[in-house]
């Protein structure tokens, strides 16, 4: 009597239970893959946001203090104090300080922890584009020729420059000679705003920058969402040793006491806007800093 061939049940549910252990396996590396994948995405948009603003800021001071022929901490004509009256012929529109933009004697501000164009000194035109500048974050006032020489351009601040002297006009009116070059004023104030552009509570590096137009005005700009925290500290080099090298760090509220700044050490903390795996309440941080030499005699007062 023959017999047909099949599986028994214990055969069946042996396989069933080996299919469910290779579904789960797989389920497993899928969702490890893609906890990887947003580890790795997050991780890129930290390095991402980091580089881009201290690509920006790392030559802009390096720039600072710049007079194009001139050398740095010659004294600019028409130029003018913080809260100096601006001359006629150079006022500038809105409402960010009197002579934020004409204080070439101070290159380079940094202030602790205060959106601020010197320490004391508030500044008047609000952050952007809420009003809400990060507390505790740092702001920084960055001022010098332009890189390349320009044609001369009325409602724009411009530095007329030749080897011994230098001068501000906004009118196009050369003052300085056939032997002079022109560039365009280029002042920045960097800050940290609680909100970027079109998205509240995420915080950005942004800039009040001065620009051109009827007449000469600060415009904000957006540079670098998702940064978070902005810190500054002076390097600098004590009198009584004959090298040129840094010896101690400073706040830049701290009195310098005689030594001469040669290097700002720059600190941004980033943070980026994919959730953790763990904790999906969570973003990921970073905070790196940078020293940048100053290359420009007289560019801290």
């Amino acid at each position: 009597m023959s017999r047909e061939a099949g599986l028994t049940l214990v055969e069946v549910l042996v396989a069933m239970l080996l299919v469910l252990i290779v579904i789960a396996a797989s389920t497993t590396f899928v969702i490890r893959g893609r906890a990887a994948h947003r580890t790795g995405e997050a991780v890129a948009q930290l390095e991402e946001a980091l580089d881009a603003a201290f690509s920006l800021l790392v030559d802009e001071i390096r720039l600072a203090g710049y007079l194009g022929l001139a050398p740095p901490a010659t004294t600019v004509a028409g130029s003018s104090s913080l809260g100096g009256t601006e001359r006629s012929d150079l006022v500038v529109a809105g409402s960010c300080g009197s002579s934020l933009a004409h204080d070439l004697g101070s290159p380079i501000v940094a202030v602790n922890a205060a959106y601020a164009a010197r320490a004391g000194v508030p500044l008047g035109c609000r952050a952007s584009p809420e009003g809400r500048a990060l507390p505790l974050a740092d702001t920084l006032v960055l001022r010098h020729a332009s890189t390349e020489p320009t044609r001369a351009v009325t409602g724009r601040l411009q530095l007329e420059t030749n080897l011994r002297a230098a001068a501000l006009s906004a009118n196009g009116v050369a003052a300085l000679g056939p032997d002079a070059r022109r560039h365009d004023l280029e002042i920045g104030v960097y800050y940290v705003s609680r909100d970027s552009t079109g998205r509240r509570d995420w915080p950005s590096l942004r800039r009040k920058r001065l620009v051109g137009g009827a007449r000469p005005s600060f415009q904000d700009e957006e540079l670098v969402s998702g940064i978070a925290d902005l810190q500054l500290k002076v390097g600098l080099d004590d009198p009584v040793d004959s090298d040129l090298a840094v010896d101690r760090w400073i706040d830049p509220d701290e009195p310098t006491i005689g030594g001469t700044p040669r290097a700002i050490r720059l600190e941004l903390e980033v943070q980026s806007d994919v959730p953790e795996r763990d904790q999906p309440g969570m973003k990921r941080r970073k905070r790196v800093s940078r020293v940048v030499e100053l290359r420009n005699a007289g560019a801290l007062p």
